[in-house]
């Protein structure tokens, strides 16, 4: 406490403690205020992700492949996807990795719903593959990269290229 009481003697010395205290603390609240911001700013887009998919609109230009004249669903249309059937966690779960186009997280991402061996995503209607990739927000890439195809010839002991 000595050492701070000298800095006030000379005032060049207490107006660049002032300074440092200050700037320090300016310097906190705004880290604070920032971090804020980038956490609302996260949550609004995640938000905002879901209505963009189904206004066939993506930040004010009409998406490839939708039609925006076109008149949304009507709610009494009964939803052509539904979601696969989940398993619990085999003893031993295939290696969804070995499929085009699934990377170590997305694996974990289908074994949370519940996909954990080819047989499952071999298996998948039209309507479950619908669901998926919509819920993923994938827009076609399940089809375009043939996971189906992929997951029956894993299942039957081939190579995927």
């Amino acid at each position: 406490m000595a050492s701070a009481v000298n800095l006030l003697v000379h005032p060049a010395a207490g107006m660049a403690a002032a300074s440092a205290l200050g700037l320090g603390l300016a310097s906190q609240a705004f880290g604070i205020w920032l971090g804020a911001f980038n956490g609302a700013s996260e949550v609004s887009q995640k938000l905002f992700q879901s209505f963009e998919g189904a206004s066939g609109y993506d930040n004010g230009k009409a998406v490839a492949g939708k039609d925006a004249s076109r008149p949304a669903k009507a709610a009494s249309e009964p939803a052509k996807t539904h979601q696969p059937q989940a398993l619990d966690k085999p003893s031993a779960p295939d290696d969804l990795k070995a499929i085009t186009g699934v990377g170590p997280k997305l694996e974990m991402v289908l074994n949370g719903y519940g996909i954990w061996t080819y047989r499952q995503i071999a298996e998948w209607t039209d309507a479950e593959i619908a669901w998926m990739d919509d819920t993923l927000g994938f827009r076609g890439r399940i089809r375009r990269d043939d996971w189906v195809g992929q997951a029956a010839a894993l299942q039957d002991g081939q190579r995927v290229k």
